[in-house]
């Protein structure tokens, strides 16, 4: 009843701040029930704690105050492989994933307000702000602090053991790298678009966790 009345409260206020639309606001509870039925509290809480973190990263004071509202594309995009990695039965998967999904967004939401312009991940050539595969020192801290949000969030609901934060750090800021590769290459060409940049490298991100913690 509790993560039904989180979730009442959550869909009143999106809709109120119009933040997300019809669509996204359904795919959200959607994700959110998943969540909880295949990892719990912890998993329903992190997803929780990956949309507040990123929606606070929009409101950091920038030309526009308000972003487009995000539709279930957007959800699905970030929160895809995560929920996957659940149905997998694979919670450490899950919070490399939504390390990834938080690393790149912060990246994104972050990164842009540097105040000299970022280079292409692929050629370190110099690029035009909001280009896709495009990085910069700022957004790379931003990524690095997201997936470390992420980390702590496992450290203090579940784990308690350091080594396996610091791999789901990793995963996080990997992901997020890949993030920007696959930016760079295949959304640029036009073969990808941006929610599948998302899924994918999210996948990343997830896989990343899985091995390095095989071999921790």
């Amino acid at each position: 009843m509790a993560v039904l009345a989180v979730l009442m409260g959550f869909s009143l206020f999106v809709n109120y701040a119009k933040v997300l639309s019809l669509t996204g606001i359904i795919t959200a509870n959607i994700v959110g029930i998943l969540g909880f039925l295949l990892g719990g509290i912890a998993a329903f809480a992190t997803l929780l704690l990956f949309y507040i973190a990123g929606e606070s990263a929009t409101r950091i004071p920038k030309k526009s105050s308000r972003h487009e509202q995000r539709t279930h594309s957007n959800i699905i995009g970030n929160c895809a492989a995560a929920i996957l990695s659940l149905a997998l039965g694979s919670a450490f998967g899950f919070f490399g994933a939504i390390s990834s999904a938080l690393a790149d967004t912060l990246s994104s939401e972050i990164g842009i307000l540097s105040k000299g312009n970022p280079v292409l991940i692929t050629t370190l050539r110099e690029a035009e702000k909001g280009t896709d595969g495009a990085i910069s020192p700022l957004g790379l801290a931003a990524a690095m602090i997201g997936a470390a949000i992420i980390g702590a969030a496992y450290y203090f609901m579940l784990g308690n053991n350091a080594t396996m934060s610091i791999i789901i750090i990793i995963a996080g800021f990997l992901g997020s790298i890949m993030d920007s590769v696959l930016g760079a290459t295949l959304q640029a060409r036009g073969v990808l678009d941006n929610n599948t940049v998302n899924i994918a490298a999210n996948l990343f991100g997830a896989a990343i966790a899985l091995g390095l913690a095989a071999l921790a």
